[in-house]
């Protein structure tokens, strides 16, 4: 029997999509970022978050400067766009008689975790949190936020953890019950 090649592997799917063609797709489908970037330097004049070398950052410091150079532009970043039109990237649905008993303690780790990811993207926040009977909702300006929130409670408190994107967006709806 001859030896199969990686050439010589079924094909899992004969629908090949455009980027397998050669053409080329958009980088980001998220209406919130400007297609064409923004000028350099750049700063939030809502949050103070500064654009610079393609990258939001949150420095204090830094945006002191940047704020008395001339030539710096002032914008709305993306997540502050989400926030004025209300439209999270992220759902987070937590449930269940154990949510009621340790409640503070996990809205103690909801903030924490929310602080530590936002000094590495200044972009993910959380937009609001609410809470009716023993369901506790909070929504995010990111989808990634929202599924390293959703894994953070699990790996704390186990429970049950599910997800489910929508296609076409990037949005993700989180739930986690114990």
């Amino acid at each position: 029997m001859a030896k199969r090649t990686q050439d010589d592997r079924p094909r899992l799917s004969k629908i090949m999509g455009r980027d397998e063609k050669g053409q080329r797709t958009a980088r980001s489908t998220d209406v919130y970022l400007p297609k064409e970037g923004l000028k350099e330097v750049s700063f939030c004049k809502k949050c103070g978050i500064i654009y610079r070398n393609k990258r939001w950052i949150l420095d204090a410091a830094e945006l002191e400067t940047v704020r008395s150079d001339p030539q710096a532009v002032k914008v709305v970043c993306p997540s502050c766009l989400r926030m004025n039109d209300n439209n999270p990237g992220g759902m987070i649905t937590l449930s269940g008689e154990y949510l009621v008993q340790h409640e503070s303690e996990i809205l103690d780790l909801i903030k924490h975790k929310e602080a530590y990811y936002r000094n590495k993207n200044p972009l993910g926040r959380i937009m609001e949190i609410s809470q009716e009977g023993n369901v506790l909702t909070i929504s995010t300006t990111e989808d990634k936020l929202a599924e390293k929130l959703g894994r953070d409670v699990y790996k704390a408190h186990k429970g049950d953890l599910h997800y489910q994107w929508s296609q076409g967006e990037k949005f993700v709806r989180v739930n986690w019950a114990r």
